[in-house]
């Protein structure tokens, strides 16, 4: 039996945070959150998970904080980051890249995109997940 892949999900709302939560879970995803930048960078460094998904309207550290503290630390480096943000600033999504996240979702969430883009960025780790093979 294959071991779940683990998504750090790192979101300010908490309602979301839950629907995320819930969401990933159905898709037999294990999920580690938090509401805090400070808190997603000692939880990626503790826990390596495959996958984090990260709001790009933090409070606590910027965003850019948060991704340059993981993209230089060698346990969290090579972990795909994809970034969390509003519809309304999509229409810059290379500056998300540029900040050193891998892909983008946005919100209001959109669950099919977000399994499209967790599922392609599993493929590409070799993560295996049996529901989708």
């Amino acid at each position: 039996m294959n071991e779940q892949p683990v998504i750090l999900v790192v979101e300010k709302n908490l309602h979301n945070l839950e629907l995320l939560n819930s969401h990933l879970r159905i898709l037999n995803l294990s999920c580690i959150c938090t509401k805090q930048g400070v808190r997603a960078v000692i939880l990626a460094q503790t826990h390596q998970p495959d996958l984090i998904l990260l709001d790009m309207m933090l409070s606590d550290l910027s965003p850019s904080q948060v991704i340059d503290y993981l993209k230089h630390n060698s346990k969290t480096s090579s972990i795909p980051i994809i970034a969390v943000t509003p519809l309304i600033t999509v229409k810059k999504p290379p500056c998300i890249m540029v900040a050193g996240c891998d892909d983008y979702i946005t919100k209001p969430y959109n669950f099919n995109q977000l399994e499209v883009v967790i599922r392609r960025h599993l493929r590409q780790l070799n993560v295996s997940h049996s529901i989708w093979e």
